[in-house]
């Protein structure tokens, strides 16, 4: 299997990236279970609803495309953070709060906080990933 011949740092990194996918895809099935898919429980834009029920099924793909086909699996992690960041960031901003209350803010969108350490994560890892997968494939 490819993935094992890739150095030990590179598989630690890849492990925990497809660890924080499948959280992600249990927090989305958790959701989708108890409340059902395009839930109005969101409070959100339609687009906000199929976008985070997707993800139920793109996460998990993500996360064993890291071990299987990591080239694939590195960039579509890589996407799929950034650009769920980037939605999450702007649906939580719609109701930014005033100075007083940014602590309280911050707390309540903990998970979007997780996001933006995961993302940070991501590329902070992404170029030496990249590097190791190019270096073993004209290895192998």
């Amino acid at each position: 299997m490819f993935f094992t011949k890739l150095n030990r740092k590179t598989r630690i990194f890849l492990i925990l990236q497809s660890t924080a996918m499948l959280i992600g895809t249990m927090a989305h099935l958790t959701w989708v279970i108890k409340n059902g898919f395009l839930s109005v429980n969101y409070h959100a834009p339609v687009f906000a609803k199929f976008f985070w029920d997707g993800l139920t099924f793109v996460d998990p793909i993500a996360a064993i495309l890291l071990v299987i086909k990591p080239k694939i699996g590195i960039w579509m992690t890589f996407i799929i953070i950034t650009v769920d960041v980037f939605h999450n960031f702007i649906l939580c901003f719609r109701n930014a709060p005033d100075s007083n209350y940014f602590s309280y803010w911050i707390t309540g969108n903990w998970m979007l906080m997780c996001q933006i350490f995961f993302l940070l994560f991501v590329l902070v890892t992404f170029k030496s990933n990249i590097k190791e997968v190019k270096i073993k494939s004209l290895e192998s």
